[in-house]
């Protein structure tokens, strides 16, 4: 053996379920659609995670100190390092389903994206008066054959072992006139839905619906808090 197997990332787990349990919710700004047993093997996807390096994100002086904002990537990029669901039309169908939007006309894209948030006590000031992380995702979405995109789809997936009861994602009604800029006061905000974590759960839903994670309790002092991100351009 040359090379430890332990060290080589599989990207033949990313299979997704054919027969998930799909719940969508109403709220008062848009649809959010549950997806549990998201993946056939979420113990393989999730092994992968030490084998991938780490980076920050978001330039702030802070990070890494009280808290850690960071971000792991395996982007595939030639044959035989492809992940299943990004080809095998797989996702596109299972959205198609949920959105009602011809699978043809959508973009799946092709990086497993992580995102990775740990504080410490000291970073708990600011939560008790601020939400961490409300945003949209709102970058640039390339043009797809001269076409340009009608909007896109976001779905983030869950992957640590246990969530404690109230840990998860938020949706958030923003006034006009309030930027959704990583740290937004909660007297500015209003929270309007949250999603229980839940292992191997992805959540669903326009990626310009302003959102991000809630951490409510003490459980990610502890553990660094994995949330996988797949972005679906439509056009």
């Amino acid at each position: 053996m040359l090379v430890d197997n332990s060290l080589v990332f599989d990207n033949n787990v990313f299979e997704i379920n054919e027969d998930p349990i799909i719940t969508t919710i109403d709220t008062e700004i848009a649809k959010i659609t549950t997806i549990d047993n998201f993946y056939k093997d979420i113990d393989g996807v999730t092994a992968q995670l030490p084998k991938m390096p780490i980076s920050l994100i978001w330039e702030q002086p802070d990070n890494n100190k009280t808290f850690i904002d960071a971000r792991k990537v395996y982007k595939s990029n030639m044959r035989g390092t492809t992940l299943p669901y990004a080809f095998d039309g797989s996702l596109r169908i299972l959205v198609s389903n949920i959105i009602e939007f011809p699978p043809e006309r959508m973009n799946i894209n092709k990086e497993f994206v992580v995102n990775c948030f740990s504080y410490t006590e000291d970073f708990e000031p600011f939560l008790k008066e601020n939400w961490y992380g409300c945003h949209r995702d709102d970058h640039d979405i390339l043009p797809r054959d001269g076409i340009s995109a009608t909007g896109q789809v976001a779905i983030v997936v869950f992957l640590n072992e246990h969530y404690e009861e109230g840990e998860g994602m938020n949706f958030y009604d923003v006034p006009p006139g309030v930027k959704t800029n990583i740290r937004c006061k909660k007297s500015e905000v209003k929270q309007i839905h949250s999603v229980q974590g839940k292992k191997n759960r992805a959540v669903l839903f326009d990626s310009q619906f302003p959102h991000g994670q809630h951490t409510p309790t003490n459980q990610f002092k502890n553990e660094m808090r994995y949330t996988q991100v797949i972005f679906v351009p439509l056009y």
